[in-house]
């Protein structure tokens, strides 16, 4: 997430000059580190009621480093692309005071292609926002002090709206926390359309986020993902390629196991040879 005015991370750099391995490796941009992406493919697109993902996390991440699971890290309902998952640091505001805040550890989904609050649905101690720094895109943000442990990501087809004469659909998001045996309801966003679909295309992705770090305070953290499930059903064969971009720390690494992935992030990969790695084999 990049912001104008006075860059942060310029004055960050002076105050706190990072070391020469975080800010002058050959083509390291400033982040956002997408560390890694999974691409699944579910073998075609599906009409949507609702989808979930597990997403597993080996140790408790402090949050003073910005890290993202997203196991939504993008989709698509019907042409509308949106994405969710669980941050160490999240922030928003509220629908009686927009001025923006800290909230933590937290969940959150957006939604691009919208700017209405009309269309955002907090849940209750929730927050919101709307934003075009990144296209327009609105989200709902939910504090919770997760640790590690195991969640699944859920996202439900909730009530229609005519909208200027238009259906739409509210879409929620919940989080399952199986250590707690808690369905925490993240917030809901109106997505335009009414017979929805889900694209036969998912990712997931891990990132560093926010302020200019060394690249050796990128934590040590193991994530599994998998159980992909569409209205219910569990999708037993979905493909999975892994996408390591280039211009951020060569700092993960995925390999397939019993139908999962398991991510391993915060170890260096030296001379990493391939940056697209099929793990499940296409459908």
């Amino acid at each position: 997430m990049l912001y104008r005015l006075i860059s942060p991370t310029i004055l960050f750099l002076a105050l706190f000059p990072a070391p020469v391995s975080a800010v002058e490796d050959a083509g390291l941009q400033p982040p956002p580190w997408h560390l890694i992406d999974i691409w699944w493919n579910i073998g075609q697109d599906a009409p949507f009621e609702s989808y979930s993902i597990d997403a597993t996390i080996s140790d408790d991440v402090p949050p003073t480093v910005n890290l993202y699971v997203a196991p939504i890290g993008i989709a698509e309902l019907s042409g509308t692309k949106f994405y969710g998952g669980i941050q160490t640091q999240a922030d928003g505001y509220t629908k009686r005071d927009q001025h923006l805040r800290q909230i933590g550890p937290g969940f959150l989904m957006s939604m691009w292609g919208e700017r209405s609050p009309e269309a955002i649905r907090p849940s209750a101690g929730g927050l919101w926002q709307s934003s075009g720094h990144e296209g327009d895109f609105v989200s709902v943000r939910r504090p919770y002090e997760w640790k590690k442990g195991k969640y699944t990501y859920r996202v439900v087809r909730m009530d229609r709206e005519l909208v200027e004469g238009k259906p739409s659909t509210w879409v929620g998001a919940f989080v399952y926390v199986r250590e707690t045996d808690e369905n925490i309801f993240v917030g809901a966003l109106r997505f335009p359309g009414e017979s929805l679909v889900l694209s036969s295309r998912l990712a997931s992705f891990v990132e560093i986020y926010g302020r200019l770090i060394p690249v050796e305070e990128i934590p040590k953290v193991t994530v599994t993902l998998g159980n992909l499930r569409v209205n219910g059903q569990v999708l037993p064969h979905p493909s999975a390629t892994a996408v390591y971009p280039k211009g951020v720390p060569d700092h993960a690494d995925a390999v397939a196991r019993d139908g999962q992935l398991v991510v391993r992030v915060g170890e260096p990969i030296a001379d990493r040879k391939q940056r697209q790695v099929k793990l499940l084999p296409e459908r």
